[in-house]
């Protein structure tokens, strides 16, 4: 008859190396980027303006024809009567990604758009091509009233910067010109 001795060392043993081994974590976390756009922040510090036709200049400021969603600054884009697109852009580096490839990301931006015949896109572009890494297109629905409403774009990232890209557009003359109104913008990665 065998001892119950080596048995119960063993036991012993595997219950101790379950104590003192730490667990893997199922999921890493969540990084996340945040932009109000408040005016203490300079904003226009952050954002690059682009335009190709005939657009104002963006403006970053407490007052609109909306009010800010959230806290006292906002962003806005304005297309003139004659057409065209602008946009303004940022460069981001999502932190997590050399470390966790193909983490899965989201875009966000809250959006009142106004006026005529318009387009707003939410783009992640591919900073080495230019291509669009995501896109997602909004056009204005006249059949509602204006206001606040969340636009969001996913994408599985390979790359760790990549370029948030906010842009209105209008394809012909129309009686009012369009206007895109943007607050609150998040960009977040879980890994």
């Amino acid at each position: 008859m065998r001892s119950a001795l080596p048995r119960t060392l063993m036991a012993a043993a595997i219950a101790l190396a379950a104590v003192l081994v730490p667990a893997e974590p199922a999921s890493a976390g969540i990084w996340q980027l945040s932009d109000g756009f408040e005016p203490a922040s300079n904003p226009a510090a952050r954002w690059t303006f682009t335009d190709q036709g005939d657009c104002d200049t963006p403006y970053f400021q407490s007052v609109g024809v909306a009010s800010p969603r959230t806290g006292t600054g906002m962003a806005g884009l304005r297309v003139s009567n004659t057409g065209g697109w602008c946009a303004i852009g940022r460069t981001i580096f999502l932190t997590p990604v050399p470390a966790h490839p193909g983490a899965r990301c989201t875009a966000g931006v809250w959006l009142d758009l106004r006026n005529a015949a318009a387009t707003f896109n939410l783009e992640v572009i591919n900073p080495a091509d230019w291509t669009y890494i995501a896109l997602k297109t909004v056009p204005v629905d006249q059949t509602v009233d204006p206001g606040w409403r969340l636009h969001t774009v996913s994408w599985t990232a390979q790359r760790s910067d990549v370029v948030l890209r906010l842009t209105v557009a209008k394809a012909f003359n129309h009686q009012f010109a369009p206007r895109a109104e943007l607050d609150d913008v998040v960009v977040q990665c879980a890994y």
